[in-house]
């Protein structure tokens, strides 16, 4: 069904939006606040549930909804948008999306209480900008369709957001501090102004937009990365140090980042039972905000606890707290003695997180569990008879945990040292100040950046997530064809959406993109272990994206 282009709000009725807009107190986010990203069917798309109705989450369990996405900026011209099942019609004419009932349903939610907020950019797609000016002309053309303006077609009629999310998964960085200033000053200091960063610091496309203009929230993604919260590496310590010491709005709120579910992302799922650990261990931060879910259709139809995680969340940080975080301890990654630590290499260069379980040990400490393995400084320690047995990883590399915090790994640490992260403290040993800037070493080129990050491994198997962002303009296609060298008696066995072949040490990956196309790229790969050999993942030079 085609709609006329007719259905706009008069010109009059807009003047007085505007007038009204720019009145009043500037724009606020709520405190201890649950955050659902809503519009990609991602629990359908999973074959878990089914998105419902935007005001359907309108309840006691969410306060801030985030509708996804605008996925192309089209500057100049018409923007182009993406709600999966929730909006197909489109305005007589042309390809933008008309949704009157989302429209309804923002100003239901809102006469709720709670903030609607429109989020650009995402994995599909194809945006960004070339300069500010840009981004201060798409500033405009986002505050006449979607804010208190005036324009000929608005998609959600004269229903107005409360302010715009930068989920800006590729493109380069260039234009998103004049985005938000534009915008902050077109609606008189009133339009909410939040991003969307992946957990490695700084975000390689928000990164310095975050420093130079002002946000109001940050909805950190802790997940698909080397920096979930199961880790030894979760970095919220310093994502809080930025919001207090460079963020230009120091009152700027931090959300934790989450999967709703084990299908809404590669990595990084919690049970509730983590979660409530985790949030106790976060909110003695000053700048924590909150949860964010990817997405609602995920939390809302997971009832791995009772009667869903969107209100056992809800109930949780609306409540202010998380029970009480106990010991921190590690898997081992094998079931026998003879279990060895996964090694991998990578390259690129990425500042590192701040927090995790460094932990410090020496050879003939007394150890509880037999078999496990933890992360020793930069070397690795296994429990043996009852006694820790420190090793060193191989040269120039590092001691990581995986994601899922079961196992230990080691690979080419982003800051390039390899020294000694334990120093002596009246003859024990502590965690040194470089304990604490560790990350793995991401893939870069002029066009891509990759993080892998190793979820778990065992003595014969490994599972890791790629992580690839364009850093150019130009978007991921419907194929992407992805290569590099493995280490001795490692084979990949799968990879997400794709097909793999090798010939020895090389590995090519042919991998079906989601979608058309699309800024980032996020797959799973599993492969397999000789029990002589160990993990060497690809390094920089042997890697490449062909797209």
């Amino acid at each position: 069904m085609v709609l006329s282009g007719k259905r706009f709000i008069s010109v009059i009725a807009a003047s007085a939006l505007l007038a009204s807009s720019t009145l009043g107190v500037a724009a606020s986010f709520p405190a201890n606040a649950v955050v659902e990203y809503w519009g990609q069917n991602s629990a359908g798309a999973g074959g878990s549930g089914s998105q419902k109705n935007l005001a359907s989450y309108c309840d006691d369990s969410t306060d801030v909804l985030v509708l996804s996405f605008l996925t192309e900026f089209n500057v100049g011209g018409l923007p182009g948008l993406n709600f999966a099942n929730a909006c197909t019609t489109t305005f007589d004419g042309t390809q933008l999306l008309h949704c009157p009932d989302i429209g309804k349903d923002i100003k239901t939610c809102q006469a709720k209480g709670k903030k609607i907020i429109l989020s650009l950019g995402g994995a599909a797609g194809s945006y960004g900008f070339s300069s500010d000016a840009q981004a201060q002309t798409f500033a405009q053309t986002l505050y006449d369709m979607f804010g208190q303006g005036t324009h000929k077609y608005r998609p959600f009629d004269d229903a107005a957001v409360d302010g715009f999310d930068f989920d800006i998964e590729g493109g380069g960085a260039t234009g998103y501090a004049a985005l938000s200033d534009s915008l902050k000053s077109l609606s008189g200091n009133k339009l909410l102004i939040t991003g969307a960063p992946q957990c490695p610091f700084p975000d390689a496309m928000l990164g310095d937009a975050l420093n130079k203009a002002v946000f109001d929230a940050v909805f950190v993604q802790f997940y698909n990365n080397y920096c979930t919260p199961s880790g030894s590496n979760f970095n919220f310590d310093t994502w809080d140090n930025w919001a207090k010491t460079t963020s230009k709005n120091k009152d700027v709120k931090v959300i934790l980042g989450l999967p709703g579910s084990p299908t809404a992302a590669g990595s990084g799922y919690l049970t509730f039972s983590q979660i409530q650990t985790t949030v106790a261990n976060v909110q003695k931060y000053s700048s924590y905000g909150g949860v964010m879910f990817w997405d609602a259709s995920q939390t809302y139809s997971n009832t791995q606890v009772s009667p869903n995680l969107a209100v056992a969340v809800a109930n949780l940080v609306h409540g202010g707290g998380g029970s009480t975080p106990p010991p921190t301890t590690t898997k081992a990654p094998g079931t026998t003695t003879t279990s060895k630590p996964t090694t991998t290499t990578t390259t690129g260069t990425s500042p590192s997180p701040t927090s995790g379980g460094g932990k410090c040990v020496k050879t003939g400490d007394s150890c509880p569990t037999n078999n496990q393995y933890i992360c020793s400084g930069n070397s690795f320690a296994a429990c043996s008879n009852g006694q820790w047995v420190v090793q060193a990883c191989p040269s120039s590399l590092t001691c990581f945990t995986t994601t899922d915090g079961s196992s230990i790994y080691c690979a080419q640490p982003a800051s390039g040292s390899s020294g000694n992260t334990c120093a002596s403290n009246s003859g024990s040993l502590t965690p040194s100040s470089e304990s604490s800037k560790k990350a793995p070493k991401p893939y870069k080129n002029n066009r891509v950046q990759a993080q892998l990050s190793v979820v778990s491994t065992t003595d014969s198997t490994w599972e890791a997530v790629i992580n690839a962002r364009r850093t150019d303009l130009k978007p991921f296609g419907s194929k992407v064809v992805v290569g590099f060298s493995l280490g001795p008696q490692m084979s990949l066995t799968e990879a997400q959406n794709g097909k793999v072949t090798q010939s020895g040490s090389k590995v090519t990956m042919q991998i079906q993109n989601p979608h058309k196309k699309s800024m980032d790229l996020v797959f799973k790969i599993k492969g397999t272990i000789d029990n002589d050999g160990v993990f060497v993942a690809p390094s920089g030079s042997g890697m490449t994206f062909q797209s």
